[in-house]
């Protein structure tokens, strides 16, 4: 049942994004540009895998919480289709630390998962219980 919601969140966001605007490459909490999501996804990809090559971001969608922002980035490498969300975190309404959640494994394709509760708090995991959830800053 949380995977069936966490499935029809993500839907959601994707169809409100698209109906909306074309998608958007950067927000300036995250990226100024194109190319500066490019970068940091592909240096994301060298932490947690070598060999990993970003061939195309294809959609990022943003999500706004009391302390957090959110930037839901889905992109296709030569290893696949994945997602990686980064967080962008405030204190006393300045920027703070920014960190980017993956998941990995062998046994099933990992993915980020999130969960929005009705208050919105954001709850990350891993699609899988096999999966490993990595959190770099």
């Amino acid at each position: 049942m949380r995977i069936l919601f966490i499935v029809a969140v993500m839907i959601m966001l994707a169809a409100c994004h698209k109906e909306n605007n074309p998608p958007s490459m950067s927000r300036t909490d995250f990226f100024n540009n194109e190319l500066e999501a490019a970068q940091k996804v592909q240096s994301l990809l060298d932490r947690r895998s070598k060999g990993e090559k970003l061939e195309r971001i294809e959609n990022i969608s943003y999500i706004d919480s009391k302390n957090k922002s959110y930037a839901f980035v889905f992109y296709q490498s030569n290893k696949g289709f994945s997602n990686i969300v980064l967080q962008q975190q405030y204190l006393n309404g300045q920027k703070s630390a920014m960190t980017s959640v993956t998941c990995a494994g062998s046994n099933c394709s990992c993915k980020v998962s999130t969960t929005i509760s009705n208050a919105g708090d954001v709850t990350v995991g891993c699609s899988c219980s096999s999966c490993t959830m990595m959190v770099n800053q």
